[in-house]
């Protein structure tokens, strides 16, 4: 098939740079210029991508969104692919946008990978992603969003430790070891610090200080998630004094201490009874905020066995060394296989 790989260039990130330098005075940038780490996997998985549907024989076209919709619109008239394998996460320097991009694919009638626009722009955010959960009976931390720049009343029903994040932003941008509060003066200033660099509100939530286990779906033929092995993001080497959390820069600055302690550990090594409801939960989760083809979700575990789900993503990072290819490998697939088995369902769809 005539497959297009559409896909978004890292953007210029002097503002994530700027409160990583203000945060972690050991943070050091992935790049002279500034650009997001995050967003340079995107290079990485798009190529990777591609090579594994050529694999399989179909035709491949790479094109880059940038930010020029015209262009996009233009390329999808020309070309007319067939299917998009949709790599796109941002737009106009803007994750937010990401639905619209797919919405694009679906008034040109291209079947795409992955979640659909609502899912996607839901999924960015975050108190709505958790009124959904709640909604559906979905266990996750006890939250706040504040959205003005002066503190409002706490919620009494709220227990410190807190952590601050951002309300739309994805890939751990925001979170830092100064994320987590103990009291209400710390509160205070990390919600005033969201504000102020992100522009946007900021969602407080119960710090849950326990295992961190991340849950692949996958699409089987039917259109119906099953979960992959059970991933788990240890902290056992993290240094003396940090918190147990997986900030951006234990995500993606590769020659940073914290990346280098936050070891991915597939399959994780759980009882049965909490594996088989984290599956569970899982699968709840994505299919509550309409998860489509592939996605993760992410939870914490209490000291007491509790689980609670942190946020469901619909386009985690599926590059070759990503933690969604490790669970997927686990249970028997191959790099080119998976990616051929979501082109797959976006193929049905046509």
């Amino acid at each position: 098939m005539k497959v297009a790989v559409i896909y978004n260039e890292p953007r210029n990130t002097a503002s994530e740079d700027h409160w990583l330098r203000r945060s972690d005075p050991g943070y050091h940038p992935p790049s002279k210029e500034l650009v997001d780490a995050s967003e340079i996997g995107v290079l990485e998985q798009m190529r990777s991508i591609a090579s594994a549907l050529r694999e399989h024989r179909h035709e491949v076209i790479i094109f880059s969104a940038d930010d020029d919709t015209q262009k996009l619109c233009s390329f999808l008239s020309y070309e007319q692919p067939e299917v998009i394998f949709n790599c796109c996460e941002s737009i106009l320097g803007q994750s937010k946008l990401e639905m619209n991009v797919a919405a694009l694919y679906e008034l040109f009638r291209i079947p795409y990978t992955g979640s659909p626009p609502l899912a996607l722009g839901l999924a960015l955010e975050k108190a709505l992603a958790k009124a959904v959960f709640l909604a559906n009976g979905i266990p996750t931390p006890r939250h706040q969003l504040f959205e003005s720049d002066i503190l409002e009343t706490i919620d009494s029903q709220l227990r410190f430790p807190l952590i601050v994040k951002p309300v739309h932003e994805d890939a751990s941008i925001g979170i830092d070891a100064n994320a987590i509060v103990q009291d209400a003066t710390s509160l205070a200033k990390r919600i005033a610090f969201i504000q102020k660099e992100f522009e946007q509100p900021a969602l407080v939530e119960e710090f849950i200080d326990g295992r961190e286990l991340n849950v692949a779906v996958l699409a089987a033929s039917d259109g119906k998630f099953i979960a992959l092995p059970i991933s788990e993001i240890t902290f056992d080497k993290m240094p003396e004094g940090m918190p147990r959390i997986v900030s951006y820069v234990a995500k993606w600055v590769e020659e940073s201490p914290l990346y280098q302690t936050t070891v991915p550990v597939c399959p994780a090594n759980v009882p049965e009874n909490i594996a088989q409801e984290a599956r569970t939960i899982a699968l709840r989760a994505a299919n509550a905020v309409g998860l489509r083809d592939y996605g993760r979700v992410d939870m914490r575990l209490d000291a007491n066995g509790n689980l609670f789900v942190l946020e469901a993503n619909p386009n985690p990072d599926i590059s070759e060394d990503a933690g969604f290819m490790r669970a997927a490998r686990t249970s028997g697939r191959t790099f080119a296989s998976t990616i051929n088995e979501i082109l797959d369902r976006a193929v049905g769809r046509s």
